[in-house]
């Protein structure tokens, strides 16, 4: 019927410009959006959505740009959700279980949010939807990250034990070692559990950490028994030995590497607080299997058969190799000064790089789709939360903030407020007129019978047969632009037809689906324009929920969303927009995602600068009451600082820049290296002789070098990028800090020695 009064319309209109022929035209763009829209339907496998009363009005654009952010030209609309609201945890009091229901529910929306999203494209051919937002993103890379840390753990676990069994030449005494390791990590399971309670996306990696680490226990111990017994003592005998000698640097390496992790809960950060209480904790945990129960299997059960012989070539091999370095500490300390000058060169290269964006997973939907967002247009992503008491004080701030030089033009948000606090007088006067046409029309029930597309296509057909005889009309006169117009809807009454003769027996039952919610909505409309309220101007409870929701809190305050004009990602420009806001309207009214971005950046870097320092004291402090001297505190320091500058060059020829991630090397290249010192000159104090490197005590180190460097690396297996830039980081710094430690630090003491300096055993 309506488009047989269309085809009426035309057929009797008068050949001339008069208000009713202009009326009909102006009437076209709604016409062929019905069109398109009921094309649209057939399409749907589902039930078809709702038309809106857009496709009458012609209001779509602006309506869309209402409820949803139209990025890309139109290509992409973003349309925000909520897991919940804050009045769903006022029941809950625990900070802590407060953030666990907020994490639950979170986790749920977006699960059930996925399967809506599968649902929709199922019945929406060609429509893509993705989801992505800080809750998504972070469940998504919790997850990531959960999974990255279960393989980097099990290719720790394996690699670290093929290391141990290849360079000990047997499985039995590295297996008992592994297995230490292992009621170690239960342990740690189990303080955490006690004292944390949670894991996060930095600490659920503690495990191929402690792995990499708490085996170097077992590795030296192991090494000093075998020495001790290869030499003729008995079992006990070589127990004793390694646990006197030995032991000790056992227990300062392992206290002196926990006090580094155990530094990092003394920051502000509660992140970094987590990671140094799990990992130093873990660290200490496993330290006691290592030192009791391996002890005794070691003495007990069959002990492996060793190839005295081949120990004895394997350690003359090691002792030529040494010897390149030993009986050339003249050439190896110049080698090294120039590698430190080398290394120099690249800290002018060297810079801290703030960009979150560079830390997530790569290939996860949420960040693909984020990275979309971000590229989708030249505005930001990201805004500022000013937070207003009324209408009227956020139009100020608004006014305030506009001529800021960091501040992109106001949005949404500010017209919002504009109109909630201008003078509505006027608006309300066209409001009742509106109201008085409206309620001149009354709708008769809709027609709930399939449509008839019988009797619909030769209606279509002449409306087709009329549309051209107007475009060869138009032009004819030279209107072009009418033409067009009307091609355009041709062209859509031509593929709805194609559509309708396709053959589909669905067809009639969701044209007439389409129908009736087309009519119901007009109905609808026209119902509340009747009854619009015309006593005052507009409230906020008057706004669409859609608007309402997003700008207006609960509590009554209100939000402005002030968007940055410049990348709101780099550190420097949320700096100069966060500072300039806070300035312009106060410190008290200023949140959002760049805020916190700001904040959270700054705060975590310095932490771990400040847990470096807190690192180094504690480190000093345990190594100067080891040993009792100051020199030995620099020696022990010794490989350190010069791996640390190796680690650094090497970074910067790889274009590795310091991040939010990999920071977290700071404390533990001092605490890891300075390990290495301390067992080496360990056994300097007790034989008096630079080289260690044909004794078990160097060769312990450079196998707990090469499984700390599996663990780390095996970080690297993983998808989270931050992740992998701190195991390569790590990776690097160990083996850095070891090669300094076995080449340099012997050389170092061989020029000492030569001078009559020795350290001196204390009596315990």
């Amino acid at each position: 019927s309506l488009f047989g009064l269309v085809n009426k319309q035309i057929r009797t209109a008068k050949k001339e410009e008069n208000a009713e022929n202009k009326a009909m035209m102006s009437a076209i763009p709604a016409l062929q959006r019905i069109i398109e829209q009921a094309e649209a339907s057939i399409a749907r496998r589902g039930e078809p959505p709702s038309p809106g009363v857009n496709a009458i009005f012609g209001a779509g654009d602006e309506a869309l740009k209402r409820q949803y952010v139209v990025r890309k030209n139109g290509q992409i609309m973003l349309l925000t959700a909520r897991a919940l609201s804050a009045a769903s945890l006022s029941e809950v009091k625990n900070e802590a279980d407060r953030e666990k229901k907020q994490d639950e529910l979170s986790a749920a929306a977006v699960e059930k949010m996925r399967a809506l999203i599968k649902q929709v494209e199922f019945e929406v051919p060609g429509l893509n939807v993705g989801l992505t937002g800080e809750p998504v993103l972070e469940y998504d890379e919790a997850h990531q990250s959960e999974h990255d840390s279960i393989v980097a753990s099990i290719a720790s676990l394996i690699i670290c034990s093929l290391i141990f069994i290849y360079a000990y030449n047997g499985t039995g005494r590295p297996l008992k070692a592994v297995a230490c390791l292992i009621i170690g990590l239960g342990y740690t399971m189990g303080f955490t559990t006690l004292v944390i309670g949670h894991l996060n996306i930095l600490t659920i990696t503690f495990a191929p950490i402690l792995i990499g680490l708490a085996i170097d226990f077992g590795i030296h111990f192991i090494s000093r028994y075998e020495e001790e017994t290869r030499e003729g003592g008995n079992p006990a005998q070589a127990v004793e030995k390694a646990m006197v000698y030995t032991g000790q640097g056992i227990v300062t390496g392992a206290l002196t590497t926990a006090g580094a992790f155990l530094a990092m809960a003394l920051t502000n950060f509660k992140g970094i607080q987590e990671m140094g209480t799990i990992s130093g904790g873990g660290l200490i945990l496993c330290l006691i299997p290592m030192m009791t129960l391996l002890p005794v299997l070691l003495m007990r059960g069959k002990q492996n058969v060793i190839d005295h012989a081949l120990v004895a070539q394997e350690e003359q091999k090691r002792m030529k190799v040494e010897n390149l370095w030993l009986g050339r500490p003249g050439l190896i300390t110049g080698i090294t000064l120039v590698l430190c000058a080398l290394a120099a060169t690249q800290l002018v290269r060297m810079r801290f790089d703030y960009d979150l964006l560079k830390l997530q997973s790569k290939g996860l939907p949420a960040v693909e789709y984020e990275k979309k967002l971000i590229s989708s247009a030249a505005d930001s992503v990201l805004f500022a939360g000013v937070i207003a008491d009324s209408p009227a004080q956020a139009k100020e701030m608004a006014k305030s903030i506009q001529g800021l030089s960091s501040v992109g033009p106001p949005g949404e948000a500010a017209e919002l407020t504009q109109i909630l606090t201008e003078d509505q007088t006027a608006k309300i006067e066209w409001v009742k007129k509106i109201r008085a046409q409206a309620g001149q029309f009354h709708f008769a029930p809709a027609d709930r019978q399939p449509v008839d597309t019988h009797e619909l296509n030769p209606t279509l057909y002449s409306t087709l047969g009329y549309l051209g005889n107007i475009i060869d009309n138009r032009k004819a006169a030279g209107d072009t632009n009418l033409a067009m117009q009307m091609s355009a809807m041709r062209d859509a009454v031509s593929s709805l037809r194609v559509k309708m003769n396709s053959g589909d027996p669905t067809i009639p039952e969701k044209l007439s689906q389409f129908q009736q919610a087309l009519f119901d909505d007009l109905r609808d409309t026209f119902e509340a324009l009747q009854n619009q309220d015309t006593s005052g101007g507009l409230k906020p409870e008057d706004l669409p929920p859609t608007l309402r929701h997003r700008f207006v809190g609960v509590t009554g305050k209100y939000l402005l969303a002030v968007y940055p004009k410049k990348d709101i990602w780099q550190h420097d420009n949320q700096g100069e927009f966060v500072k300039q806001l806070r300035e312009s309207i106060g410190e008290e009214h200023v949140t959002g995602m760049p805020v916190q971005l700001y904040e959270y950046a700054t705060l975590l870097k310095e932490s771990y600068v400040q847990a470096a320092w807190y690192s180094l004291i504690a480190i000093v402090i345990m190594v100067f009451f080891h040993f009792r001297s100051v020199m030995c505190v620099l020696l022990a320091m010794l490989p350190v600082a010069i791996g640390s500058l190796w680690m650094v060059g090497i970074m910067g020829l790889a274009g590795v820049s310091f991040n939010l991630a990999n920071i977290m090397t700071l404390p533990l290249v001092i605490g890891i290296g300075v390990t290495n010192g301390i067992h080496i000159l360990n056994r300097f104090a007790e034989e008096q002789n630079p080289g260690i490197l044909a004794k078990s005590t160097g060769k312990a180190v450079l196998v707990s070098g090469l499984t700390a460097l599996s663990g780390f690396g095996c970080l690297m297996l993983g998808k989270h990028q931050g992740i992998i830039s701190l195991g390569f980081v790590m990776s690097v710094g160990i083996a850095t800090c070891m090669i300094a430690g076995l080449t340099f630090l012997p050389v170092v003491l061989t020029m000492l020695a030569k001078r009559g300096w020795t350290i001196k055993i204390k009596e315990k």
